[in-house]
């Protein structure tokens, strides 16, 4: 054999591997056709009223790559109502100065800080006259007196849990885009060339269930309320993270048009636990509801509700999609209900913490085990 038919042997066996994985790509980025077409809003017309927005975002005034203002218009470019930077610092002041309303999205600004136990994001606080302290819950002491609220920030993502039971934190985030890509780069590397045309099929490839952090919040909620966070984490690649994890906040009045009174919406909302997380990019969640009626009343997600050891609680669980779910009611941590399809109803005669996961069953780049949805609590105590 010449060193020329060699050649060529040796160039069709190496073109063979190369155009089969370019093939079964190709393959995977025609079939990745996520779900967006809800059907309409179980409370459509009337309270509460559902906005969409991304939380813990970074920009140039910290470790991000753009400006508040570019931000912003990616933000509006995605049909979102708000953002919520979460700028490093103790707080981050310049972060704190660019919030307004721009490009028709409010820009809400918080601060992470970098803390003894971790990273905790501080929310809808006044500006302290110096800085809040590096001691974790000091520092959570600090933001509350200042009239906000805290979040820790990606747990075990670089330390372990090492925050106390009893620390008067109101949230923790349950998954976070950065540390998912990080923890499980070897899962998004065969399709990172596909990140130029879908990016979400990339990101959603990272995700593994969050089993720590999911097992961590049930056992928060047993004591106290604490409400769970889908994160950004957005550095950079902006425009694909804003179509990847979202919050889904529920108002009781429309969102206002001026900035002070959104912001206070939005945050007073966040405080109270009444929105839900979800993975956008794998299918549009707008919709979810999950509720209690109880003594004539309806309470949405993140209440707590008091039980007299009489009637039950009904809680009822409403997303009325137009393709295939199943729904989980978790208490305390443990499945107790179940229901193909995301209509579900159950009587609650036990105190305890319920919250609801739902899947996707369709094909789905999402991974089978990693909820669509993720509602926070409803928190039934005895009176």
């Amino acid at each position: 054999m010449t060193a020329r038919a060699r050649a060529k042997r040796l160039l069709i066996i190496l073109a063979a591997p190369v155009a089969a994985y370019l093939l079964w790509l190709g393959a995977a980025v025609v079939r990745f056709r996520p779900e967006h077409a809800p059907m309409a809003p179980a409370s459509a017309g009337g309270p509460p009223y559902e906005v969409e927005g991304v939380y813990h975002v970074h920009t140039k005034y910290s470790d991000g790559r753009a400006t508040t203002e570019k931000v912003a218009a990616i933000a509006a470019r995605r049909s979102l109502d708000f953002i919520i930077l979460t700028d490093h610092g103790r707080p981050n002041d310049k972060s704190l100065a660019s919030q307004g309303k721009r490009d028709g999205i409010f820009v809400l600004a918080g601060s992470e800080l970098s803390v003894s136990r971790g990273h905790l994001v501080a929310l809808d606080f006044l500006p302290p006259a110096g800085h809040f302290s590096q001691k974790a819950d000091l520092a959570v002491q600090e933001i509350a007196a200042a009239g906000g609220f805290s979040v820790v920030a990606h747990p075990y993502s670089k330390t372990p849990w090492t925050w106390g039971e009893d620390s008067d934190f109101q949230g923790i985030e349950i998954a976070d885009s950065d540390s998912m890509v990080k923890k499980n780069y070897a899962r998004v590397i065969p399709y990172l060339p596909a990140f130029l045309i879908k990016p979400e099929l990339v990101l959603l490839r990272a995700l593994t269930r969050p089993v720590e952090t999911l097992r961590k919040w049930d056992s928060l909620a047993a004591r106290r309320p604490v409400y769970g966070y889908f994160s950004a984490d957005a550095h950079m690649f902006y425009d694909a993270v804003f179509r990847f994890f979202r919050l889904h906040v529920l108002l009781e009045e429309p969102l206002a048009p001026e900035f002070e009174r959104a912001r206070a919406q939005i945050f007073g909302a966040l405080r109270s636990g009444h929105f839900y997380s979800a993975v956008e990019a794998a299918a549009a969640a707008r919709g979810f509801r999950f509720e209690a009626e109880a003594r004539g009343a309806t309470r949405p997600m993140g209440s707590v509700v008091t039980w007299d050891g009489g009637e039950p609680v009904r809680l009822r669980v409403r997303a009325p999609f137009a393709f295939a779910t199943e729904t989980r009611l978790i208490r305390n941590g443990r499945v107790i209900g179940q229901a193909e399809g995301a209509d579900l109803s159950y009587e609650a005669d036990t105190v305890g913490d319920y919250r609801v996961e739902v899947y996707l069953k369709g094909p789905s780049p999402l991974a089978a085990d990693f909820p669509w949805i993720v509602a926070n609590p409803i928190f039934i105590k005895r009176s």
